[in-house]
């Protein structure tokens, strides 16, 4: 306790170093809060597209399926059962469960009336049927990427949902639920079923959705029991998507989900169906790390010149404390205090600044034009209290780390070398 309070008292007698090093320190924490804030945000936003507006926190397939999805192997299905859903909503952590039906077939838009030798107007793309009223419980942002028209409406329409480009492209428009226009100038969903058969089913478009990622141009949603019509596949689909609440228990849930349907089904997380958002997100934290270490180093390389300083200017009471039997590894403990003090201020600062400028931003938003997608993200910047506990113990360590070498250079001085030095 003598040598906190010695080393306190030591920080306070050149206030103005010690206000600049605080000064650095604060920034430098203040940034990395920040810039942690920013990084959180943005990685909010990626898992937002990705697992509450696309595939769900977890999916369960037939065995052998995710090595074979490239081909959409309808082959790969399995019984649509109520034993089976309820069976994987009782796994704890699960929220809600979604059928699915995936497949890849042709769109072809009727020929407008009075049109001679027009050009056919077809689009292959890839389909996804679910049920109307339990998708939103599994992938809600969806039904905010509601461009024109309106959302399917029952398990069994034949309906269809585009993208808006590709409707575009098509000269696709959304027809009145009211009065629609007659069936033969509905656009034909063809696909291909089990047996390679080819069937077809008019469909009216009921809505578009607007792109919120790269890659999703090129896909269309039909009712679960439409899609099951057309793929002769009644009672049948080919996964389940699974809400998860929190997040954080994905891996967990799958892994009792894997313990109770047990052999014949795969279960995967959303990082396992598509690996390369998870190789982004480790690549963003990676690139963090190497920023946040070289802006650390760059503040506690101030304070090493600020504590060499500190010895150079007190030479001589180095030298009238080790003449009176201070101990050399009280020197070193001492200075070593003096940089701990300074990091446990600067960090506790720092962490409440940069705390404060998240939460503003988190309030205000950025908006953040999204390459590929015509729907502009809003990050909201946040940090955990963990995080900002864990930059505050950073500080410390860093500051007294930094503070090392001037603490054993001072503890090195001979007293009478020292007493004599002016």
């Amino acid at each position: 306790m003598t040598l906190l309070m010695l080393a306190t008292r030591n920080l306070l007698r050149n206030r103005r170093r010690t206000a600049i090093a605080l000064a650095a320190l604060v920034v430098g924490v203040g940034a990395m809060v920040v810039l942690r804030g920013l990084v959180n945000g943005q990685q909010g936003i990626i898992l937002e597209n990705i697992v509450l507006g696309q595939m769900g926190a977890v999916q369960v397939h037939r065995e052998g399926y995710l090595a074979n999805v490239q081909g959409s192997p309808l082959t790969l299905d399995m019984e649509d059962s109520e034993a089976l859903r309820r069976r994987m909503a009782a796994v704890p952590g699960v929220v809600a469960v979604s059928p699915r039906l995936s497949f890849g077939g042709m769109l072809s838009m009727p020929e407008p009336e009075g049109a001679v030798d027009s050009e056919p107007r077809t689009a292959f793309l890839q389909v996804v049927a679910f049920d109307p009223a339990l998708e939103p419980r599994v992938t809600p942002k969806r039904m905010a990427w509601l461009g024109e028209g309106a959302f399917l409406s029952k398990v069994d329409a034949p309906e269809l949902m585009l993208n808006a480009d590709l409707a575009r492209s098509l000269r696709a428009r959304v027809m009145d639920a009211k009065s629609p226009p007659p069936e033969e100038q509905w656009p034909a969903l063809l696909a291909a079923d089990r047996d390679g058969a080819l069937n077809g089913e008019g469909v009216r478009l009921s809505g578009t959705l607007v792109s919120a990622a790269p890659g999703d141009r090129r896909v269309g949603y039909v009712p679960l029991a439409t899609a099951q019509r057309v793929l002769r596949m009644e009672g049948r689909v080919t996964e389940y998507a699974v809400a998860v609440e929190p997040l954080e228990r994905a891996r967990e849930v799958r892994d009792a989900l894997r313990a109770s349907l047990g052999a014949g089904y795969e279960v995967h997380t959303w990082e396992e169906v598509f690996p390369f958002i998870a190789q982004i997100l480790g690549q963003q934290d990676f690139l963090f790390g190497i920023l946040s270490t070289v802006f650390l180093a760059a503040v506690l390389l101030g304070i090493v010149n600020v504590m060499l300083m500190s010895v150079l200017e007190r030479v001589r009471e180095i030298g009238t404390m080790l003449a009176v039997g201070m101990r050399r590894r009280s020197i070193v403990v001492l200075f070593l205090m003096e940089g701990a003090v300074l990091g446990l201020v600067g960090g506790v600062l720092g962490a409440l600044v940069g705390g404060a400028v998240t939460l503003w931003l988190h309030h205000r938003g950025i908006l953040l034009p999204a390459p590929g997608a015509n729907v502009d993200s809003i990050i909201r910047p946040y940090v955990s209290f963990g995080y900002l506990g864990r930059s505050v113990v950073i500080a410390v360590v860093g500051a007294g780390l930094a503070a090392l070498w001037p603490a054993w250079r001072a503890s090195r001085l001979r007293p009478v070398e020292a007493l004599s030095s002016t």
